[in-house]
């Protein structure tokens, strides 16, 4: 007697049901995506400014280069990988597209009294990797200076570190840190963990330019 393809067919739904109930322990991704670290300091491509500038000195070794702006202004960046320093020097002019600094920390006012912001917090923020649009590693740094400039427009507020140099302009991208900015004010002591500003390109310009 030949067995009855009813038969046939009920086993082989037997087989799929049981595949199916084995089949949440057989998908490993979930996991393996929660243990991926979440990088959170990330610097958005709304950071990017361009400008003409002067070249005022170049160290080659930290790849810091401090251009000077038309109206006098100082702006330190740190050249990126793809910028050839070699072809560059003091006094020359030059267009340069970099990304701002962007704030991922800023604490509350401390010059009424007010307490320093938790050590925890600093050290959290400091410890997480930052990176620029194209998959760029940029520096994490710790700025504790006096507020002598706020835009709350573009959400931008300039520090000059205690321990002195130029003016940092830190943008402050995340909604939640920008609502806060409205409690600062100019003469005001903050803690900032900030980037570093990042150069993609600084490449020789006409001099009528500057």
């Amino acid at each position: 007697m030949k067995p009855s393809r009813y038969l046939h067919i009920g086993a082989a739904a037997a087989i799929i049901a049981t595949a199916a109930s084995l089949a949440p322990a057989l998908l490993p991704c979930p996991a393996l995506a929660q243990a991926n670290p979440k990088l959170e300091n990330i610097i958005p491509p709304s950071a990017a400014m361009s400008f003409a500038a002067k070249i005022r000195s170049i160290d080659p070794a930290t790849r810091e280069v401090v251009l000077v702006g038309r109206g006098g202004n100082l702006v330190r960046v740190i050249a990126g990988p793809t910028v050839r320093l070699e072809l560059l020097k003091p006094g020359d002019t030059v267009s340069v597209q970099y990304y701002r600094s962007v704030a991922f920390f800023v604490s509350a006012p401390q010059s009424s009294g007010g307490a320093s912001p938790p050590p925890d917090s600093v050290v959290a923020a400091l410890a997480r990797p930052a990176e620029a649009p194209g998959g760029i590693g940029v520096r994490v740094i710790k700025v504790s200076g006096l507020v002598v400039g706020i835009d709350l427009a573009a959400n931008s507020v300039d520090l000059i570190p205690a321990s002195g140099g130029g003016v940092y302009t830190v943008e402050v991208t995340n909604p939640a840190r920008a609502a806060h900015l409205a409690q600062l004010h100019v003469g005001d002591t903050v803690t900032a963990v900030i980037s570093d500003a990042l150069a993609i390109s600084i490449k020789p310009a006409p001099k009528s330019w500057f």
